[in-house]
């Protein structure tokens, strides 16, 4: 499965899920970072036929998301963008 370095903030510092101890917080963010690692994995760039690399989700403290990827080229990031939007 693609790698997703999966950060979320708690209180004033952002922290990797790791070190969240608490399930009722962690579970639900792990199972968010797969389901984008199995979503990312799938789509393919076009002109160079390679996914989505160095994946990072981050959570704020509201629970809103924020997804980072670097991608070959563009038309890799359009094909994202796409799927995921």
């Amino acid at each position: 499965m693609l790698p997703v370095r999966i950060t979320v903030t708690i209180g004033s510092r952002t922290v990797p899920i790791d070190e969240v101890s608490d399930a009722r917080i962690a579970t639900p963010l792990r199972h968010a970072g797969q389901d984008v690692a199995r979503r990312l994995e799938a789509i393919r760039c076009p002109v160079h036929h390679k996914a989505a690399t160095n994946v990072r989700l981050h959570f704020d403290q509201r629970g809103a998301a924020d997804l980072q990827y670097d991608s070959c080229c563009e038309k890799l990031g359009q094909r994202i963008r796409s799927a995921l939007g």
